[in-house]
C-alpha cells in the first residue's frame, strides 16, 4: 500500500467513522500538555469513532500519546509518508502530527456497538467520597477543606487542615510506587511555597514499594495503609449500616 492509497483510505474510514488499526513505522510531534518529538519506530495506532486516536509502542500498557476527543483529523500524502494531524476542537489546545513512513498493517471495522458502560469500582474516586465523609481515619483532628483542589501541578485529592497545619491527601486505589511518593511531594513542596504555611503530605494506598516508602520518609511525607476493598467487606457484612448505605446509595 503506497502513500497515496493509505492516505486515500484511511481519511475514508475517518470520515465513515470507522475503527482504524494501523501498524505502522512512523515519527510523532506533540503540542499541548507539553512538547515532545519522538524518532521513528513500529507502533501500533488506533482511530476510534469518537475521533479518540491513541498510539501504542511495542511494550508496556501505557500509550506512547494520545488524542482525547473531540478531535479534527486530516490525512495527506507527503512524498512516500502519510500525514496524519490532528487538533482538539476544545480547550485545552493540543495538536499532533504523525508522520507514517511505513505500512505494514492497516484493519478497518464499521459497524461495531457497545453500549454497555464500564462499572468501575473501589477507585480513587471511591476513596476520595468515603474518606470525605469518614476523615477521622486520615487523622482524628482532620477537618476537610476542599475535594479535588485544583493546583498548577494537579488535583489534590483531598485539602484540608490538621490543628495549624495545612494537609495535602493523594491516594492510590493499587499499590503505591515512587511515582505516587515523587506525587505527593511536589504537591506538598508546591504548597508549602504557596502559602507559606506548615504542610503536611499524607500518601494513602493499600501498600507501598519500599523505594516509596524510603522517599517519603526521608521527606516528612506519612504514609497510611488503606485499602478500598476492604470497604466492600464491610458492607457484605453489614448491608444495612450507615457504610452500607453510602456505598448502595
Amino acid at each position: 500500500m503506497d502513500s497515496y492509497e493509505a492516505s486515500e483510505r484511511l481519511s475514508r474510514d475517518l470520515s465513515e467513522h470507522r475503527v482504524v488499526v494501523l501498524v505502522c513505522s512512523c515519527s510523532i510531534e506533540y503540542w499541548g500538555r507539553g512538547r515532545s518529538v519522538v524518532g521513528s519506530g513500529d507502533r501500533v495506532i488506533l482511530f476510534k469513532p469518537d475521533t479518540t486516536i491513541i498510539v501504542h509502542s511495542l511494550s508496556g500498557f501505557k500509550p506512547l500519546n494520545w488524542m482525547s476527543p473531540p478531535t479534527d483529523t486530516s490525512v495527506d500524502a507527503e512524498g512516500n509518508d502519510v500525514m496524519v494531524f490532528s487538533q482538539k476542537t476544545t480547550k485545552p489546545f493540543e495538536e499532533i502530527k504523525i508522520r507514517i513512513h511505513e505500512v505494514k498493517a492497516y484493519n478497518s471495522y464499521a459497524g461495531l456497538k457497545d453500549k454497555e458502560k464500564l462499572d468501575l469500582t473501589h477507585n480513587e474516586k471511591d476513596m476520595r467520597d468515603y474518606l470525605a465523609k469518614n476523615t477521622h481515619i486520615i487523622h482524628p483532628e482532620f477537618r476537610l477543606k476542599s475535594l479535588e483542589y485544583r493546583s498548577p501541578l494537579g488535583f489534590f485529592d483531598l485539602y484540608g487542615r490538621i490543628g495549624s497545619k495545612y494537609v495535602v491527601v493523594e491516594l492510590k486505589s493499587e499499590k503505591a510506587g515512587l511515582p505516587a511518593a515523587l506525587q505527593i511531594k511536589r504537591y506538598s513542596d508546591w504548597l508549602r511555597s504557596h502559602i507559606k504555611e506548615e504542610v503536611l503530605g499524607i500518601l494513602m494506598a493499600p501498600s507501598i514499594t519500599p523505594n516509596a516508602l524510603n522517599l517519603l520518609r526521608k521527606e516528612g511525607v506519612e504514609y497510611i495503609k488503606f485499602d478500598i476493598k476492604d470497604i466492600k467487606e464491610t458492607r457484605k457484612r453489614n448491608p444495612e449500616g450507615t457504610l452500607g448505605r453510602w456505598i448502595i446509595h
